[in-house]
């Protein structure tokens, strides 16, 4: 086998190990984008609801109204840990 040939030989598995790290890599890309998307709709949420006082104020009115007054403190409390926890995060991505 000539030089030639060896250098095209070679040429030809570069170029096939190329392809299949190509679509290894596609293939966890898709599932790192997947397990995302649900942190990204989160954020997404978390962005709106600190940006729209209002519709946080509306949440805690339906709260009230659907859940019973006796079970609401605790559901306050966490949802207020939820959104001081939503805020840091916020700040955080921002940085």
């Amino acid at each position: 086998m000539s030089r030639m040939q060896e250098l095209g030989a070679k040429r030809r598995m570069l170029e096939a190990r190329c392809e299949l790290e190509r679509r290894e890599i596609a293939l966890h890309g898709d599932a790192v984008a997947h397990s995302f998307r649900a942190v990204d709709a989160a954020a997404r949420v978390a962005r709106r609801v600190t940006s729209h006082p209002l519709m946080l104020a509306g949440a805690v009115v339906l709260a009230v109204v659907i859940i019973r007054p006796r079970r609401l403190l605790p559901a306050l409390s966490l949802g207020l840990s939820a959104a001081m926890a939503a805020r840091r995060a916020s700040s955080l991505l921002r940085a």
